[in-house]
């Protein structure tokens, strides 16, 4: 029987990914071995010479399996990784870029500046997913407490269309958050908003402070040209918009009028540069703008678009 250590795997493994076109194949490589092995990247290469054992070759050779199918990372080891927290992820949820990111570090300077005028503040994230936003607005908003002389009082509501994405999100709720921090989030199952609902219009109706979201933006021409493991694995749902690519911002403006703060409210969207643009000028026409900003992400490429009003 052929002995397998450390360092003879990951080079095998990175050599047969690189044949078969596998995205990343380092990373994957490392990624599935160090799950299987439950040591960090960097404790591989410090335990080159560990031979694995039968069992751990068998997990690995069907993780590897999965990855020629290339379905993505984050889905065969059921987690993710964003910010400070550690997300179960599975088919029924995008799995959290890097650069989404950037909308929460938005978010948590909108609410610091919402802090400085009121002492309560109500969040409103359409599209919860996984629950990454949401989530981590509720783990850091801490650091503005810190921050601050006085005590500042929070609320978020998290809305989400698909009943499999709420379920994962509030798993995920559960499994990171606990005390305050968990009491304080509201998941409801809706399209944007629910509708016909007295109660959610009798306390949210102008109360909303902060809209966050990251919609579907993807233009239809472009939806196949994106790599196969998204095309194949990631809900399509969280990632077709329409024709034009700002059909769901569309829609969000079309109810949250309503729910908005007359005295002070910020709409934070992520976006994609295609149609960063035309979101700008979708957000001109709305009513009461006092200052749209556009922020760019690691690439210099516009990714977060934020609103006034």
């Amino acid at each position: 029987m052929q002995v397998w250590n450390v360092k003879k795997i990951l080079n095998w493994t990175i050599n047969f990914f690189k044949a078969k076109n596998i995205p990343q194949p380092r990373l994957s490589s490392e990624l599935l071995l160090s799950a299987v092995l439950n040591l960090s990247r960097m404790q591989l290469y410090l335990k080159y010479n560990y031979v694995l054992t039968r069992q751990e070759l068998k997990e690995y050779k069907k993780f590897i399996i999965k990855r020629l199918e290339f379905v993505p990372i984050q889905y065969i080891l059921g987690e993710a990784y964003f910010r400070n927290i550690k997300l179960y992820v599975d088919k029924n949820v995008l799995i959290p870029r890097p650069e989404t990111e950037l909308l929460v570090d938005r978010a948590l300077s909108c609410i610091k500046e919402i802090y400085s005028d009121k002492k309560f503040v109500t969040v409103l994230e359409i599209g919860v997913g996984s629950g990454a936003i949401s989530i981590s607005v509720a783990s850091e908003i801490g650091t503005i407490l810190e921050d601050s002389k006085g005590d500042l009082s929070w609320h978020l509501v998290a809305t989400e269309k698909s009943s499999s994405a709420l379920k994962v999100a509030m798993e995920n709720a559960k499994n990171i958050l606990s005390g305050n921090k968990l009491d304080n989030i509201k998941f409801i199952e809706c399209d944007i908003i629910p509708e016909n609902d007295a109660e959610f219009l009798k306390k949210y109706k102008k109360n909303i402070n902060l809209i966050i979201s990251n919609p579907p933006y993807i233009k239809e021409k472009d939806y196949q040209k994106l790599p196969r493991e998204i095309i194949e694995y990631e809900p399509k749902i969280s990632l077709l918009a329409g024709e034009s690519g700002l059909e769901v911002y569309e829609k969000i403006f079309s109810k949250i009028k309503p729910f908005m703060s007359p005295d002070l409210c910020y709409i934070v969207f992520e976006t994609d540069p295609k149609i960063s643009s035309s979101l700008k000028k979708l957000a001109e026409g709305q009513p009461n703008v006092k200052r749209i900003e556009i922020e760019k992400d690691y690439n210099q490429r516009d990714r977060v678009l934020t609103i006034k009003v």
